[in-house]
């Protein structure tokens, strides 16, 4: 392909005015952060006008400045061959001797999120070896990006996993992997499970290193993610219900934590902070915060078998108990 055939791809793909049949296939592009990936859009645009999007992360055997060798496994392998494949993919390609870099590789999502008409509420992360480890960091590192993740033999740190416990994961490991022992997946997975997050996890008992190839080709897998969504709708509350949260709770010797209701939302309130921060409820009992306090992330209430509720966690890890004292 000669010099002016790539700049009138890239002008095409960039326009959002027309897509061609040409957007099947993947491009050759470049930005600062990562100075070469590949870029799959469909044939066709969803009725509601916006795509979903996968980033995927090749192995450390695919590292350098030639894209062909992004090529080789996973999604790019096989996408210039089709036209129906329903994501936007962005293959980015990591330099020899480098590791995932989590903050660029935000800035790459930025860049794709700006340039096409993304619906930010479908973007999900794959990635095998190197990249399943580059998943499962990223997720740790901007849960709120991320409507799912497919990480294929790769690992993690078991210590942050708990930062994205509302991160719907599917793992996939071989179980006579010599080169990342399927441990590293199922420690993880059995820590989010530990925290009741939506994850299941794949063991190919025969499978050696090369867990990718069967899951890359598995329709359920692609029919999972877009059934993952960050905008499904929260669990509506009862006046009761409600009510029964309302109190005063113990966050330290010199700090209170204040629930009140107004009829239609709940909010927690610091007494040293003073300002209301609305609690977005994920189920009956857990509630995710967002302002001043969306460091902290959620409120997870503690309630006996007698529906008696003596307090809350706070924090991603739960690792603060405020105990109800009126």
């Amino acid at each position: 392909m000669n010099i002016m055939k790539i700049k009138l791809s890239i002008l095409i793909l960039t326009s959002l005015i027309s897509f061609s049949s040409l957007q099947a296939q993947q491009q050759e592009k470049s930005v600062a952060n990562y100075t070469n990936y590949l870029l799959y859009v469909p044939q066709d645009k969803p009725s509601s006008g916006l795509y979903p999007l996968v980033l995927f992360l090749h192995g450390s055997g695919e590292r350098g400045t030639d894209l062909n060798l992004v090529k080789k496994n996973g999604l790019p392998s096989f996408l210039d061959k089709k036209n129906d494949f329903p994501f936007v993919v962005v293959s980015p390609q990591c330099s020899n001797n480098q590791r995932w870099d989590t903050q660029s590789l935000l800035a790459l999502l930025d860049h794709i999120e700006s340039t096409l008409p993304i619906d930010k509420n479908k973007v999900y992360v794959t990635g095998l070896s190197m990249g399943g480890f580059g998943a499962w960091e990223l997720a740790q590192a901007a849960p709120e990006r991320f409507a799912a993740i497919a990480p294929i033999c790769g690992g993690g740190n078991l210590e942050r996993v708990c930062l994205m416990r509302d991160v719907p994961v599917w793992a996939f490991h071989g179980a006579k992997d010599p080169v990342v022992p399927y441990k590293e997946s199922e420690r993880l997975v059995k820590r989010l499970q530990e925290l009741k997050a939506d994850v299941k996890f794949t063991l190919y008992p025969d499978a050696e290193h090369d867990s990718w190839s069967a899951t890359y080709q598995n329709p359920e897998l692609y029919k999972w993610l877009l059934s993952k969504s960050k905008n499904q709708d929260s669990p509506a509350l009862n006046k009761d219900t409600s009510l029964s949260y309302v109190g005063r709770y113990k966050y330290s010797k010199k700090e209170n934590m204040e629930v009140t209701y107004d009829g239609k939302n709940l909010y927690v309130e610091s007494s040293i902070a003073k300002q209301k921060v609305i609690m977005q409820p994920i189920n009956q009992t857990k509630f995710k915060l967002s302002g001043p306090f969306s460091g902290f992330g959620v409120m997870n209430f503690n309630i006996t078998r007698k529906g008696k509720i003596t307090g809350f966690t706070f924090g991603q890890c739960e690792n603060k108990y405020c105990a109800r004292i009126k």
